[in-house]
């Protein structure tokens, strides 16, 4: 309506104007050609060329309205451009409701105009990713489908795409199949790597994820730390396999021996090592390898490892704990090891001490809970057993899983 009369205005005052310029002479003009001549006004001309034009005008209309060739509408010389730049900004319309998480919309804009713009790739692979923002399989799949279709080439660049969305639909092994094939098509892709990696560490496929490795490294996938966590995790695989069965005490210390410097450094595979000692009823193998450890870098999940150590010499091990107590006075984990160590020792005054220190300055339900328990056990040895049974119940309600309410006997 607005654009309907500024044009009647236009019009009004061209009129108007016209009346004003050509009222008092109206023109004269001639138009000859071979032997036909044309005479008039300019006004006449005027108005005859402003009612051609209006003419023209409303049979173009009328003929997009009717179209009996089909001539002006879809992909036609005449119609192509005006759909083709309507569609390129309904596809830019349905790109912004993507980034602003509207999947619905976004899909619906991105592939309703897939067919109409100059490269309908882009268009899939967009609406790929929000159809599984929506969790639709079907329709991500499809999508995907479409877009290898249209592409002019083979790319592997969709074959990554939908990998990684196996992968995070949670399908390990749809995703790892895609990712091995493409290693194999285009090898060294630093993406592709580490898609496979964590293939593996999902799956804890660590024997395939060691022979991963020199590729790993050598394409720069994974920082330094990172990579150390890796072998360490690989190690601590090759150590779990060794059992009694299989292997005597000597493979396992071979093993380790046979191990980086960094990787024996790492936490998680001291722990693993120690625990492997203990199954091979080798405590003071496994307090050295403690010790060594926490003599280089602090842990307070080894320093707890420690204290269920039983060894021949329990005195040696309380002097080694109350020397780090000095520089860790306030330690929960510490002193908890601290008290059950000076149990070994029979010093009871001295665990209680520290497992009433350790209540003290811990703020883990689950280190609460452990301590609450051996204090509770040591109380009621020593006769304190209503203390004792208070102990028990506050441990009971520190437990990660408490118990649930049942009914008891009367």
């Amino acid at each position: 309506m607005t654009r309907a009369f500024i044009y009647s205005l236009l019009a009004l005052g061209l009129g108007a104007w016209l009346y004003v310029m050509l009222g008092d002479d109206p023109g004269y003009v001639l138009i000859s050609f071979g032997t036909w001549s044309v005479e008039s006004t300019l006004v006449a001309l005027v108005l005859f060329l402003l009612v051609l034009l209006v003419l023209v005008f409303g049979l173009y209309k009328l003929a997009t309205l009717l179209n009996p060739f089909g001539l002006l509408q879809g992909d036609s010389w005449f119609g192509a451009s005006r759909r083709r730049k309507a569609a390129a900004a309904a596809s830019e319309e349905g790109m912004r409701l993507l980034l602003l998480g509207h999947w619905q919309d976004a899909y619906k804009l991105l592939v309703e105009n897939a067919g109409r713009v100059d490269n309908p790739v882009f268009n899939y692979l967009a609406a790929s990713l929000a159809a599984w923002q929506r969790k639709d399989d079907v329709s991500w799949n499809y999508c995907l489908e479409q877009a290898a279709r249209k592409a002019r080439s083979s790319s592997p660049g969709i074959k990554t795409l939908k990998a990684l969305l196996e992968y995070r639909s949670g399908k390990i092994e749809q995703s790892l199949a895609i990712l091995i094939a493409l290693d194999r098509e285009a090898p060294g892709s630093p993406y592709v790597l580490n898609l496979i990696m964590n293939c593996y560490v999902t799956l804890q496929d660590w024997d395939k994820l060691g022979a991963l490795m020199p590729a790993l490294e050598k394409h720069k996938v994974v920082n330094a730390s990172e990579m150390l966590h890796l072998r360490a995790k690989i190690a601590a695989h090759s150590l779990s396999r060794i059992t009694m069965q299989n292997g005597a005490a000597s493979a396992l210390q071979n093993q380790w021996q046979s191990m980086d410097k960094d990787v024996k450094r790492n936490e998680e595979m001291t722990l693993v090592y120690m625990d492997k000692l203990l199954e091979f009823s080798q405590p003071e193998e496994a307090l050295k390898v403690a010790l060594a450890f926490l003599n280089k870098q602090w842990s307070d999940n080894v320093v707890l490892q420690a204290g269920y150590l039983e060894t021949s010499e329990p005195g040696k091990l309380l002097v080694h704990l109350e020397h780090w107590i000095k520089e860790r006075p306030s330690n929960p984990a510490l002193m908890l090891s601290l008290g059950r160590v000076s149990l070994r020792n029979k010093l009871w005054g001295k665990a209680r001490e520290y497992f009433e220190s350790s209540l003290r300055f811990s703020k883990s339900k689950a280190l609460s809970a452990q301590a609450n328990a051996e204090l509770a056990r040591l109380m009621d040895h020593l006769g304190e057993h209503e203390h004792s049974a208070s102990l028990y119940r506050k441990a009971l309600a520190q437990l990660e899983h408490r118990l649930p309410e049942l009914p008891m006997p009367e």
